[in-house]
């Protein structure tokens, strides 16, 4: 009997299914999961290291695993990190981490590729290697599966590196499917225990990043125009309910309206639009493939889409009469926004939600938010008028020349909102950490009990209507040493582990004291990581690349410093980010 086999036979007979929570989570089998007879492939298992649920819901995970099984030589196959209760059974009995397509252990595998999404979820990553058998540091294997890494906290891959055999930064489709060519070639060199040789090969790829060849420059990887890889039809539809239980299609990817504190609009440059007949073909196939009631247009920004209102118009007579919800869920503050919205709520009326994330012009100024609170006024007596009764708004404390008017700003601000005839008006405010790669990577991060005071004054003014809550400031600083990290912050990661940390990004799962004695273990200077950078200091990630230049980060920088606003290069000329020219792409606009 074969190890799969062995697995198997303990997910049906042992009883184990009952004794865990949600159970689909481990079963497999899904409606659209891609099945291949495993002889003679290279095999992939695509790793995410969160609950069933949460990486169901993620695209880029999704998109990923259709093109892997694009090619005819390549198998790849889906595991998510068990929880806390199916860990324990499977440290019991000796099952090691599998596959929920064939039920393979992880070391029967070519390649474990694993996506970073967040940086509180690193111990998760130390968690899946564990229960793979695979050795924790990466210059313990030898002919262990090559563990690759991606997503956007890749984009500082030094906490993490010693974890990582390797990283792929940037857009996963080409450069996925070219270091998988170049494995399957030389798939004697792992085997044989030449790992070292093996890295080199795929370090020739654009986008990849061996840091146990030190810290070489690597420019991102990015697909010129998405439109070249389709919108999958039929994805893999789970047995139970998960974070986003819908269908997802990628309109666009990237955003160039430049939002100083925003990761994501660097990690993504520039945009790149699908046409809108692509995306109308893709929604029905996705419906004709899944039995989704309910289908979202996802990108960062996707009321910026050049044809969005031309494609909802086409998508809602298809829609409506078979009673589907469409979704925008990203949103930016003006009357058209608010326009379209009504419209496609003709199905099924969600929230609304606007994000101007200061309370005063003066700081939406400083981070770029270009949004004046007349925009923002105009589109919630727009909404009411429409028959929205519930309006979410989001914002941020800690943001780089805060002072206590800005603070008071957020109230003010709700409650004018609120004035206008909402039944419930929800705040959400989170902490800000800087990122890299942005251009407040240079900014001091607000220390804990700052935040602390902040978010008491918030709360102190929920009711009546506004519902204020702040996000946990006891995560902020951890996240913020792991964002703004260097090598040594993984040793804190590994202690972490050690201590228990695990689903540290689930607030009822992070203890702050495993990570307060893991930082201490490590003789971390946590103080060190908080601190503003100094414009011409060499950062921990600066040999990456993400094709926007030092310079422009260094500029907007200092025009943050000045209350200068900088437009987007889609509407007013470029703007010198330098991400066209670095990547040898440009924007794709479908109608200009």
């Amino acid at each position: 009997m074969t190890v799969s086999e062995d697995i198997r036979k303990w997910l049906v007979s042992s009883g184990v299914l009952t004794r865990v929570g949600k159970p689909s989570r481990y079963i497999g089998k899904e409606l659209n999961a891609v099945l291949k007879d495993t002889m003679g492939k290279l095999r992939v298992l695509l790793a995410f290291p969160d609950a069933y649920e949460v990486g169901m819901s993620h695209l880029g995970f999704k998109v990923l695993y259709r093109e892997l099984n694009s090619r005819d030589s390549t198998f790849a196959e889906r595991t998510y990190l068990p929880w806390k209760d199916m860990i324990d059974e499977m440290r019991g009995n000796s099952v090691p981490l599998f596959s929920l397509e064939t039920y393979s252990p992880a070391l029967e595998f070519d390649i474990v590729g694993i996506t970073l999404q967040y940086e509180l979820g690193y111990t998760n990553v130390l968690a899946l290697l564990e229960l793979a058998g695979i050795p924790l540091f990466q210059r313990d294997r030898t002919h262990e599966p090559i563990v690759l890494g991606g997503g956007p906290c890749a984009s500082n891959p030094e906490p993490m590196s010693d974890f990582f055999d390797a990283f792929v930064i940037g857009d996963g489709e080409e450069a996925m499917l070219e270091v998988c060519g170049l494995i399957e070639k030389n798939l004697d060199l792992l085997r044989s225990g030449k790992r070292r040789e093996l890295l080199e090969i795929i370090s020739e790829v654009r986008g990849v990043y061996i840091p146990s060849a030190g810290k070489r420059n690597v420019v991102k990887a990015a697909v010129a125009d998405i439109s070249d890889y389709g919108i999958d039809g039929r994805p893999v539809v789970p047995f139970m309910k998960v974070i986003h239980d819908r269908a997802i299609v990628e309109v666009m990817r990237g955003c160039n309206r430049g939002c100083r504190f925003c990761q994501a609009g660097i990690f993504y440059r520039p945009v790149r639009e699908r046409v809108k007949e692509e995306i109308a073909e893709g929604v029905r196939e996705i419906l004709r493939g899944t039995g989704y009631d309910e289908v979202s247009l996802l990108s960062l920004s996707t009321m910026d889409h050049s044809q969005i209102g031309e494609l909802t118009d086409s998508l809602l007579p298809l829609m409506e009469p078979r009673k589907i919800a469409l979704s925008l869920p990203s949103s930016r503050i003006d009357a058209f926004d608010v326009e379209i919205a009504s419209r496609i709520a003709s199905v099924r009326k969600t929230g609304l939600t606007f994000a101007p994330e200061a309370g005063t012009q003066r700081l939406r100024n400083v981070i770029n938010k270009n949004v004046t609170e007349k925009d923002l006024l105009d589109c919630a007596v727009i909404a009411r008028k429409k028959g929205w009764q519930r309006l979410k708004l989001y914002f941020m404390i800690g943001l780089p020349t805060e002072t206590s008017e800005d603070i008071e700003g957020i109230v003010k601000l709700s409650r004018r909102v609120k004035a206008i005839g909402f039944k419930e008006l929800a705040v959400s405010v989170a902490v800000f950490i800087p990122k890299p790669h942005t251009p407040f990577q240079f900014y001091r991060q607000i220390d804990e009990n700052e935040a602390r005071q902040k978010a008491e004054f918030l709360r102190g003014f929920s009711g009546r209507g506004i519902d204020i809550k702040v996000h946990n400031p006891s995560n902020g600083p951890v996240e913020g040493i792991l964002s703004r990290g260097d090598r040594k912050v993984g040793r804190a990661v590994y202690e972490a582990y050690r201590l228990g940390a695990i689903f540290d990004e689930w607030d009822d799962q992070f203890d702050r004291r495993i990570w307060d004695e893991a930082l201490k273990i490590a003789s971390i200077d946590t103080e060190g990581y908080f601190k503003g950078y100094s414009t011409d200091e060499t950062l921990p990630w600066e040999h990456i690349s993400l094709g926007v230049s030092k310079k422009y980060l260094v500029s907007e920088y200092f025009r943050s410093l000045k209350e200068q606003t900088t437009p987007d290069c889609r509407w007013a000329g470029c703007t010198d980010c330098s991400v066209c020219g670095n990547l040898g792409i440009s924007n794709v606009l479908r109608k200009v």
